[in-house]
């Protein structure tokens, strides 16, 4: 039986990768490496728990860190374990530090590797992640798109077709997978918010976190709170930051700590809309029907725009004002949520089924 070994340290990563996860160990010898990139795996236990995932065999340890330093620690912590495991395909997701650790550690050993969610750009090159994706790209063996507007923005880079295949977003199976656990979270009552009459909101970006940019955005915020009901996750980053820069939380927004994932679903799917900057989130409020503005100037995830569901609406004081003031109309709403969603499942399934086509080949 062949080995593959998956490598995650990030929320966002361990959700997309749940669906697969299963399926890995079903077709492989599968083992699972955490590197703790934003929390030691002990803060994510309620995760894996969450979606029903065995422990990780391995425990990276690293914290956060700048990034080189980050990327570092990774490298010399993951190569023995490659070393002694010998896997015949390390897979990665996204754009973390983790993965591009995980994707360059693998190929410098020559252990081919799988890139799930592969193909996907902002064209914004100022963005650490933009480069992750990049470099991951063009280090892979299987590149695993979420989309058509993936696979041609890999097939103009110069990318081998033969490399490529399109197998959809595996964020959308493992909202299905959940969805129906996810609504008997008693979220709602807990934060005291009424379905269908608040706003979710998540900020955590680094080039929104800067302190060009972050105060703007919250003040941007503590107005829109004014006129409707803002329930904040606040992520461990924005927190420092806020403080870092002196930035006193408005009084009317309603401040959360991160949210296990289940409660995070079922909170978004009851919420007016979702204003945000993360990446898995919008897809996550694609699949659930929940119209989202997006607080950057550009997305990875561009079909849910081109199809009407979601909008940007810029990271600046006046643009965020602008937009929420014009999208949270109730017609402006509604035409959003009635936008036909471009959302297919299976994706989980195509993927593994790719791997062991190239593996087994």
């Amino acid at each position: 039986m062949k080995t593959v070994v998956t490598v995650l340290g990030t929320r966002p990563e361990i959700i997309k990768l749940s669906p697969l996860i299963p399926l890995l160990r079903e077709r492989f010898r599968h083992i699972l490496v955490h590197s703790g990139q934003h929390y030691s795996f002990e803060m994510d236990a309620v995760f894996f728990e969450e979606l029903g995932l065995p422990a990780p065999d391995y425990t990276l340890g690293v914290g956060s860190a700048l990034h080189g330093e980050q990327t570092a620690r990774m490298l010399s912590r993951l190569e023995p374990i490659l070393l002694e495991t010998k896997p015949d395909m390390v897979l990665v997701q996204g754009d973390t530090n983790t993965a591009m650790a995980g994707g360059l550690c693998a190929a410098k050993l020559n252990i081919p590797v799988a890139h799930l969610e592969s193909g996907g750009r902002s064209f914004n090159r100022q963005m650490p992640e933009e480069l992750n994706r990049i470099i991951l790209d063009h280090i892979a063996t299987l590149l695993l798109a979420a989309d058509e507007t993936a696979e041609r923005n890999l097939l103009a880079e110069g990318l081998p077709p033969e490399r490529i295949r399109m197998v959809g977003s595996s964020v959308i199976d493992a909202v299905a997978r959940n969805r129906q656990h996810a609504r008997r979270s008693t979220i709602v009552q807990r934060l005291e918010v009424t379905p269908g009459d608040y706003l979710v909101l998540t900020l955590h970006r680094s080039e929104n976190t800067t302190p060009a940019v972050l105060p703007g955005m919250i003040r941007a915020l503590g107005e829109l709170a004014e006129e409707h009901t803002i329930v904040f996750l606040l992520h461990p980053r924005t927190a420092a930051a806020m403080r870092s820069y002196g930035i006193v939380m408005p009084r009317n927004i309603r401040v959360s700590e991160p949210l296990g994932y289940l409660d995070t679903l079922c909170l978004v799917e009851q919420a007016r809309a979702l204003l945000t900057d993360s990446g898995g989130l919008q897809e996550e409020a694609g699949a659930l029907g929940t119209p989202t503005l997006i607080l950057r100037n550009e997305t990875e995830w561009r079909y849910l725009v081109d199809a009407g569901m979601h909008v940007l609406v810029g990271n600046t004081y006046e643009s965020i004002l602008s937009g929420a003031r014009r999208w949270l109309q109730p017609a402006a709403l509604a035409r959003l949520r009635s936008a036909p969603a471009p959302i297919r499942t299976g994706a989980s399934e195509r993927a593994v089924a790719a791997m062991v086509d190239v593996l087994y080949q």
